[in-house]
């Protein structure tokens, strides 16, 4: 079984999404840590990042307090393989298995709507993040088998009434014909596209929810939070800016940090593999683990990447002209390529090749991030020139890697050279849906919120699932009262503000599988421990 994993400050390879380092590299907006704040959010990833912005644009007077451990968006949000792709179809049956069918097609218009926000946010102030308008993310299916589970995924999804409009299946001619992947055996073709996470998180997101800000929001990294506690007997603040005032005036959070402590009324834990280090879920639901430290929820599972130079390479990930194939993935998702605007690709994946399936160890509460594993680190530099059809001029052995400082300018000895590699720490969950929403009351007696456990797959559902957790925090939360007039539009989960400055868009269906309810948890608590 899995121990709880240490917040302690990466010293991981660099990652190509963290070079060069941004305005917000090690950024603290105060000298001293503030002594309280309305809402704390630990973790500056993605999920931290967009809680932040959906929350400010909101309601600027918010005081929010952003606590990292390590540097912004250090995590795995910067360490990933660079792409957003929407999955519109893979999960159609075990979705309906588990929830109905109406479910299933909830979780394709919530990934489609995920995406479209994002775009749209990209799109308003024209940032680069190496996004692709009308990119084409291929599935390219490398057994018959595999092709024809995802083409019976796919019909299931589209009979269930799950939008796949714009979804096309080529066939193995066609699909070697645009790609030059001999070895593939069909290819399903959806909206997708490349990414630079760290530009997004950092240009855009941080940057609009600190230009929404009041003097009372700020941010600190390299924070290490070292207790985490309720505070039951602690007289209500008197703070200027605060705008939500729990009824139980007299409870608040206290959140010791390297810096010093801050009370929150309200917390979000955005660390997503780390979610048990502070937050002991598990531990906590009565009467079904005889473990004293419970059992893990969110599993750690190091990632590999590496980003290999285009010197030499004249091949684009499309042969075709008329397609513009942003990203690639193979092996059930299980390796991912993209070409940068540059020309160098990045190439992710081969866990299933490391020790123990990529599922981390954490000894002494430290982390083993720093290293590469050498099995997974040969699979992908093979991987690479056999999968873009390469012929033996291409080959390296062993492939030459140019890693070390950023500095750093090598000339290369052969067609192709490895300039990056890194790893990152992604959050499996037990049942592989995220965490979102408030904890319930029967774990805890506080106001705590979770969005972790994405499970490889969170850059197209954190930007809308950090919406609907911000409504969750400031509209639909019967133990706060507001400062400003509301009334009920539609539903309980149609709020609207008449006075104040809270802007309230469209309704957000968060999926029921990402719900955080007593009943799934003592499920995935019970499928955690059939598991060890």
């Amino acid at each position: 079984m899995p121990s709880k994993p240490a917040l302690t400050p990466s010293s991981s390879r660099i990652s190509t999404w963290l070079d060069p380092p941004t305005k917000f590299s090690m950024f603290r907006t105060t000298s001293e840590l503030p002594a309280t704040a309305d809402l704390a959010i630990i973790g500056s990833g993605f999920s931290g990042a967009s809680v932040a912005y959906h929350a400010l644009k909101a309601y600027p007077a918010l005081s929010i307090v952003m606590l990292e451990v390590g540097d912004v968006c250090e995590g795995e949000s910067g360490r990933n393989g660079g792409h957003i792709r929407p999955d519109f179809y893979t999960y159609a049956s075990q979705i309906t298995a588990k929830y109905g069918s109406e479910e299933a097609a909830r979780l394709n218009k919530f990934e489609r709507d995920d995406f479209e926000a994002v775009k749209r946010l990209i799109k308003e102030d024209s940032v680069d993040c190496e996004t692709v308008e009308d990119g084409e993310s291929w599935q390219v299916f490398l057994t018959q088998e595999e092709f024809d589970e995802a083409l019976r995924e796919f019909t299931m999804m589209r009979d269930l009434g799950g939008d796949v409009h714009d979804i096309q299946v080529y066939m193995r001619n066609e699909a070697i014909g645009v790609t030059g992947i001999q070895g593939c055996f069909g290819a399903i073709v959806s909206p997708g596209s490349r990414i630079s996470p760290t530009k997004l998180s950092h240009t855009k997101v941080l940057h609009v929810a600190l230009n929404n800000c009041n003097d009372a929001t700020q941010y600190s990294s390299g924070d290490c939070v070292s207790d985490y506690s309720e505070l039951d007997e602690f007289e209500h603040l008197d703070m200027n800016a605060l705008r939500i005032v729990p009824k139980k005036s007299s409870y608040v959070h206290k959140i010791t940090t390297s810096r010093g402590t801050l009370l929150a009324n309200k917390v979000v834990h955005a660390t997503n593999a780390y979610i048990d280090t502070l937050l002991s879920i598990s531990s906590n639901v009565r009467d079904t683990t005889k473990s004293p430290n419970g059992v893990v929820l969110v599993t750690p599972i190091r990632s590999h990447a590496l980003e290999i130079a285009s010197v030499g390479i004249r091949r684009k990930l499309s042969l075709d002209p008329s397609h513009n194939i942003t990203n690639m993935n193979f092996n059930r998702g299980g390796e991912y390529l993209i070409q940068r605007p540059n020309g160098n690709f990045v190439l992710g994946g081969g866990r299933r090749f490391g020790n123990g399936n990529g599922i981390e160890s954490f000894n002494n509460n430290t982390t083993a991030e720093t290293e590469i594993d050498g099995s997974v680190d040969f699979y992908l530099s093979f991987f690479f020139p056999q999968i873009l059809c390469f012929d033996n001029s291409h080959y390296l052995s062993p492939p030459k890697t140019v890693l070390g400082e950023r500095d750093t300018n090598e000339a290369y000895s052969a067609d192709y050279g490895i300039v990056k590699q890194w790893t990152g720490i992604m959050g499996f969950s037990v049942d592989e849906y995220p965490l979102v929403g408030k904890i319930p009351s029967f774990l805890e007696q506080g106001q705590e919120y979770c969005i972790a456990g994405f499970s490889g797959h969170g850059m197209p559902r954190i930007f809308l699932a950090a919406k609907a957790l911000v409504r969750m925090i400031l509209l639909e939360d019967d133990d706060y009262r507001y400062d400003c007039q509301y009334h009920s539009t539609v539903g309980p989960m149609h709020y609207r503000y008449i006075e104040g400055t809270i802007e309230v868009a469209e309704n957000v269906q968060l999926p029921q599988c990402f719900a955080i309810t007593e009943e799934r948890l003592t499920k995935m608590i019970s499928l955690a421990k059939r598991k060890e």
